[in-house]
């Protein structure tokens, strides 16, 4: 199934535009199965699609088997595949919007999502933020992982092995150098990813049933935007107070801990 939705003109929702004026913009996926014991997968999907069209005023990309490719894909819904799903997986995916707008997705996919199918443990909600402003901009990720790990954020979903690691299980048991090392080797899924200097994607949220906790997810949502923007300030005395509380915690670190953990992520073929 391939098809393109023209937007529905009787819907418009200025305050979920992004502006030029604007500072941040943001996205997010939300990952799920079609319940088929009750409907056809072509049909479920049929009546996803015209539910979304009753509450968004831009085109929905429909590709069932293939990722949409159209030039301004970001710019739409989009309802496609995800690879690291089995059979009957889907992804929808939402256009570019203000935070506002993330929140109102969010209001309005969940219900959806109960509606015509269910999530478990390989399934997650990915939030997407970043600058508008790209030259000059490069945010501190070592301070945002201890930031949202000092919230608790990082640990407050049952952790989905395989499709969403702790950032902190490394952060916490290697020296930054050997951290950086094992963050960015390739194929390793981690719960926060800097995607770009000026672009962070979020995959701390999912599993058994993730979407029947809305309220959750948005406020989350709003922390993880808030504490973003604090990255791109200068360091506060509590900022730096964090940092020397995360380097004492580290020279507390036996040799033999450090080696241990270094030898089962190898094993692990994650170095």
């Amino acid at each position: 199934m391939k098809k393109r939705i023209q937007a529905n003109p009787n819907c418009s929702f200025d305050t979920f535009e992004v502006y030029k004026n604007d500072k941040y913009q943001y996205g997010c996926e939300f990952e799920f199965y079609i319940d088929t014991d009750n409907s056809s997968f072509e049909a479920s999907i049929e009546l996803i699609t015209s539910e979304i069209y009753e509450f968004t005023n831009v085109d929905i990309l429909v590709d069932t088997i293939n990722l949409p490719t159209d030039k301004d894909k970001n710019n739409c819904i989009q309802i496609k595949p995800d690879i690291s799903l089995q059979e009957n997986g889907i992804e929808i995916s939402v256009p570019i919007t203000s935070a506002d707008g993330i929140k109102y997705f969010i209001e309005k996919l969940c219900p959806i999502i109960d509606k015509y199918g269910y999530t478990n443990e390989e399934t997650g909600f990915h939030i997407h933020i970043s600058t508008i402003e790209k030259n000059g901009i490069n945010f501190n990720f070592y301070k945002y992982m201890l930031l949202c790990h000092q919230a608790n954020l990082l640990s407050s979903w049952k952790p989905r092995i395989g499709y969403s690691q702790n950032v902190m299980d490394i952060l916490s048991s290697n020296s930054k150098q050997v951290s950086r090392k094992i963050k960015t080797k390739k194929g390793t899924i981690w719960n926060l990813e800097k995607i770009e200097p000026n672009h962070i994607e979020i995959k701390s949220v999912g599993g058994v049933d993730y979407h029947q906790f809305s309220d959750k997810i948005i406020n989350e949502f709003s922390l993880y935007d808030q504490l973003f923007a604090s990255t791109l300030e200068a360091d506060t005395e509590k900022d730096k107070l964090l940092y020397q509380l995360h380097k004492e915690e580290l020279s507390k670190l036996s040799t033999q801990t450090e080696a241990t953990f270094s030898s089962a992520l190898s094993e692990a073929g994650i170095i």
